[in-house]
Order: structure tokens, then C-alpha cells, then sequence
């Protein structure tokens, strides 16, 4: 399958990666045998190890992303492995990369905040949590995706707070 050009391309692609994540490897895969170069197909496979279970592949093909490309989009993904793995401090080092790249499109990207916030919170840090926090747009909600909180602006501040909360108890 060649990489995608169209928005359905993209889609019939995306539903491979949701229903048949090893298909979607072997995908990418050959991408990247093509061009070892090729970022988007790092990108892409990332996802396919995160699905699967295997964030430290995940990682390293991050890594390979960024050695070639170092964007704010790439550096923000690496940050959510990090966070996934509970690696907060570097999870925020990629987060804080990211924003100081593009401050204007980090601000428009909500749940770039609404990660930093949670990192900040798992770290024990309750005002740069808040502080982020209260950086997302008045109307924003959100499922709770990655598990992060869940709610709006309000309900993930008090959320935030909980965390940061229990991560001081946790480490005095």
C-alpha cells in the first residue's frame, strides 16, 4: 500500500492501524525500507507499537523521526510516550520544546496544554498545572483521553489538583 495523498487514503489507512495493527506494521514497514529517511513512516509506526502494547519501539522510532525532523508535532508525540511510560520530566523537556518551536500553534492545540497540565500535576507541581490549565480555551472538554482528566476546563483544574496533590504525598 502506498502512503496516503487524500483524506480518504489517510482514513482507509487509519481504520488498518484500528483493526489490523500488524498489517498496518508491515505497511510501514516497506514505507520505510523505501526511504529510512521518511519521518511520516516513524510517525506512523510509533502509532502502531503504542496500539500494540510496545512504547519503548514506539520511542525509538520517535527518536528516528526527530533525528531527521526535529518538529513541534514530533516532539509532542515523544512527550505523550514519556508520559505513558510515567517518564513526567522528560515528557514535559519534549512538551516545553515543542511549545518554545511554535507558541502560537501550541496554544491553539488544547490537548498539548491539557498533556503538559497532567505532567506538571504527576510531577507534584499544582500552580504550572493550573497554570496551563488555564491556557485551554473557556469552552473546552474533553473525554479524558490518555488518562488525562475528564470534564471541562473546571472539572480537569480539580482534577489536576488531586494529582498534583497525590504525587506530593507520594514522594514526601
Amino acid at each position: 500500500m502506498k502512503e496516503h495523498t487524500t483524506p480518504d487514503e489517510a482514513l482507509a489507512l487509519h481504520k488498518i492501524l484500528r483493526t489490523d495493527p500488524q498489517r498496518y506494521l508491515h505497511i510501514v514497514n516497506e514505507w520505510i525500507e523505501k526511504n529510512p529517511e521518511n519521518t511520516h513512516a516513524y510517525f506512523n509506526r510509533h502509532q502502531a507499537w503504542m496500539r500494540i502494547g510496545e512504547p519503548r519501539r514506539a520511542l525509538d522510532d520517535l527518536n528516528k523521526a526527530i533525528a531527521v525532523d526535529r518538529r513541534p508535532s514530533l516532539l509532542e508525540a515523544r512527550g505523550g510516550v514519556y508520559r505513558h511510560l510515567g517518564e513526567y520530566v522528560k515528557a514535559l523537556d519534549d512538551y516545553r520544546s515543542a511549545e518554545a518551536m511554535d507558541p502560537a500553534k501550541w496554544e491553539e492545540d488544547a490537548f498539548g496544554l491539557l498533556f503538559q497540565a497532567d505532567v506538571h500535576a504527576r510531577l507534584g507541581d499544582e500552580s504550572a498545572a493550573l497554570a496551563c490549565c488555564a491556557r485551554l480555551p473557556e469552552n473546552f472538554w474533553t473525554p479524558g483521553l490518555h488518562d488525562a482528566p475528564a470534564g471541562d476546563r473546571a472539572a480537569v483544574a480539580e482534577r489536576l489538583k488531586l494529582i498534583a496533590a497525590e504525587a506530593k504525598r507520594a514522594r514526601d
